[in-house]
């Protein structure tokens, strides 16, 4: 009788198909967390040119304001300080400057003057200018910037990707005390309190060889400052016509709009945003992401 050993398999390899199918599902497992990594990777780079768009919005539009509000500071033992210049600037690549735009196509831009280091003499730094440039100027970047220009020299490099810059200005040219106003007739429903309806008047300077405001931002008279194009079709805000040119010296309030972008474009994102940035309607539709600032100062410093 022949005796058969039988050996006990305690333990036995993989088959092929069950090789097959762990390895796709760890290539499955492993395409989700790249993918989930890349995700993340994305939005936290996103979030990085966002917060430091904001980081720079903000902080130029503090500034700003900070200057805007002392203007006139030192009236009126100091001569000289107010607001001086209102007249839009292009995005001149090259000195000397100014560099006015002729066509009411560039941006707003601002010149003041106050007595900052309350020394009772106007100095030539104490004169400031602010504008939209492309910085470096040697070397432009094709990269729109914010300018802070001291005591008529070149221009300074306040803030970076900072597109595009709005100044309005209400006024007092009656010398009544009060800021000038109008009856905004279009409001819906209309009050029917005449008071009611009195809105201030934003103006701008629309002409470059005369430094005066000349035309109210408010283009239908219904108290808002509206998305509408002038006949030309160019995105430009025209307005309508002041009764009489008024005086850089009769502003007694600025209204400031700051519009800034990434640094980088988002391929997967398009801007589908309408801006109003003083006189100017921007519709970039482009692949970066942008914030509009807006506020209004009121420069207690030219009220006497």
């Amino acid at each position: 009788m022949n005796k058969r050993n039988f050996v006990k398999l305690e333990h036995r390899g993989f088959t092929l198909i069950e090789l097959l199918i762990s390895m796709a599902i760890a290539g499955i497992v492993t395409a989700a967390i790249y993918a989930a990594f890349q995700a993340q990777q994305r939005s936290s780079v996103i979030q990085e040119n966002v917060n430091q768009m904001q980081q720079n919005l903000r902080a130029a539009m503090e500034i700003v304001i900070k200057d805007v509000r002392m203007a006139g500071y030192g009236r009126p033992n100091v001569g000289g300080v107010g607001i001086l210049d209102v007249r839009p600037r292009g995005n001149a690549k090259v000195n000397p400057l100014p560099d006015y735009d002729n066509g009411f196509t560039g941006n707003g831009a601002i010149q003041l003057s106050a007595d900052f280091n309350d020394n009772g003499v106007l100095n030539p730094e104490e004169t400031i200018t602010y504008s939209i440039f492309d910085s470096p100027v040697g070397a432009p970047d094709q990269k729109p910037d914010l300018a802070r220009e001291v005591g008529g020299g070149a221009r300074q490099l306040l803030a970076e990707n900072i597109e595009s810059l709005g100044f309005a200005f209400a006024f007092d040219a009656d010398g009544d005390g009060n800021i000038d106003t109008y009856d905004a007739t279009g409001m819906v429903p209309l009050p029917a309190d005449p008071e009611q309806r009195r809105r201030i008047i934003w103006a701008v300077c629309t002409t470059t060889n005369v430094n005066l405001l000349n035309r109210n931002l408010d283009t239908n008279l219904d108290g808002v400052i509206d998305e509408n194009d002038d006949a030309d079709n160019n995105d430009l805000i025209e307005g309508v016509a002041l009764a009489s040119p008024v005086d850089p010296a009769d502003i007694r309030a600025v209204r400031i709009w700051m519009l800034a972008r990434t640094d980088r474009p988002d391929d997967r994102f398009r801007n589908p945003e309408t801006y109003v940035v003083g006189h100017k309607v921007l519709t970039p539709g482009d692949n970066y992401r942008r914030r509009l600032l807006e506020t209004i100062v009121r420069c207690r410093n030219l009220e006497f």
